[in-house]
């Protein structure tokens, strides 16, 4: 009688739920709460971030008027709070998939939270290199536009360009993805850029060296003023 029992898929299937049930139970309530956690992460980190004027400083460095024209209609706190949640809600299903005793998942799950600091460190390395090169550039531009510098504008671009290549190889050697092709990809790059800043220059110096030549040919060409023959005692 308890062998036909056994061999019921009815009663398998009851077993096992029996079993399982908790576990799904447990993974479902840490769902949730990762959803509920990350909601109000994602609020607290949006206003604080306005508090600050983050928007303001976002706008001021270019980084807003970029994201408008990539067709982005976020601000930049809501964008930062948005990648947070799902940060959070992922490391929650993580954690919730890990309850279910899967040893692929549990792999995966362990490998992730290994990975995660090194990725996350990687995206903050291109945000900022974003910013600087931004904030490095304009200010670059202005300061040659100021000083009457006729490639002004390829050369804040060379530097532009020139910082933005280093800290993406930055944060690529930070994630440990091919370093040996990130390094000689980045020294080519980086001797292209160069090449092209050392051009520009030479073009701006040209022009600088040009109008400070005339200039200078145009006062000593002018006749010198003779002194008076009578001079006052």
């Amino acid at each position: 009688m308890n062998l036909i029992l056994s061999s019921n898929p009815f009663v398998q299937f009851w077993e096992e739920l029996k079993v399982l049930g908790p576990k799904v139970l447990v993974f479902l309530i840490i769902v949730v709460l990762g959803f509920i956690l990350a909601w109000i992460l994602k609020v607290a980190i949006r206003e604080i971030l306005k508090g600050v004027r983050f928007d303001t400083l976002c706008y001021r460095i270019g980084l807003s008027t970029a994201l408008a024209r990539a067709n982005v209609r976020r601000t930049p706190s809501e964008i930062i709070g948005l990648i947070l949640y799902w940060v959070v809600i992922f490391l929650f299903l993580l954690v919730s998939l890990s309850t279910l005793n899967v040893g692929a998942v549990d792999q995966m799950a362990a490998s992730f939270l290994v990975y995660l600091p090194r990725f996350l460190i990687a995206v903050l390395v291109l945000i900022f290199g974003y910013l600087l090169a931004g904030f490095v550039g304009r200010a670059i531009l202005i300061a040659l536009v100021n000083a009457q510098v006729k490639s002004a504008k390829p050369i804040s671009v060379a530097v532009h360009v020139l910082i933005l290549i280093l800290f993406l190889a930055m944060g690529i050697e930070q994630l440990g993805i091919a370093k040996g092709v990130v390094i000689a990809t980045f020294s080519i790059l980086l001797g292209g850029v160069v090449l092209a800043l050392a051009i520009a220059f030479g073009l701006g110096g040209k022009d600088m060296a040009k109008d400070f030549l005339e200039k200078k040919v145009k006062s000593t060409g002018e006749p010198k003023k003779k002194p008076d023959d009578i001079s006052h005692i």
